[in-house]
């Protein structure tokens, strides 16, 4: 972790442009707007935490669950954007089970296998990451299905 103090000192660069910030800490959005000065875009690291850290200035999110539910990412993204929590925590509260089911194992591990049952690639991945457990599996494939992603 980097202190809020450095990274304000960093954000002088100019060719530093923003954050991604996957401390989960939604605080600290509101911290480094206070400490820096320049237009920056401050980006959750954390896909459970995109409403509230849009809430607290944050401008979106580098997601996971986006690489197999792009739509419902963009659309909370996009409410966040209008300030339409209500709408946002709707999709947020669709999306919480997946968002937790992408981090059951090793990330990019879950998110490989549920893009597999997309049919958006194969299932394989390589040393040092396996493939997911069979209870991983399960879990992925049911919050898929809950979704409607599957």
């Amino acid at each position: 972790n980097i202190s809020d103090e450095n990274l304000a000192r960093i954000a002088t660069l100019k060719n530093v442009a923003g954050i991604k910030d996957a401390t989960g800490d939604l605080l600290r959005v509101a911290t480094l707007r206070l400490l820096i000065k320049k237009k920056f875009s401050y980006l959750s690291g954390e896909d459970g935490t995109a409403v509230g850290y849009n809430a607290m200035g944050g401008n979106g999110v580098i997601s996971v669950t986006s690489n197999i539910a792009p739509k419902l990412v963009s659309d909370l993204q996009r409410a966040t954007a209008k300030g339409d929590y209500k709408t946002a925590l709707k999709i947020q509260d669709k999306l919480t089970d997946l968002h937790e089911a992408m981090f059951c194992e090793t990330n990019p591990i879950p998110v490989k296998y549920a893009a597999s049952l997309m049919g958006l690639c194969s299932p394989e991945t390589r040393l040092p990451l396996v493939t997911p457990s069979a209870a991983a599996r399960k879990r992925i494939e049911a919050e898929m299905k809950k979704v409607g992603l599957i």
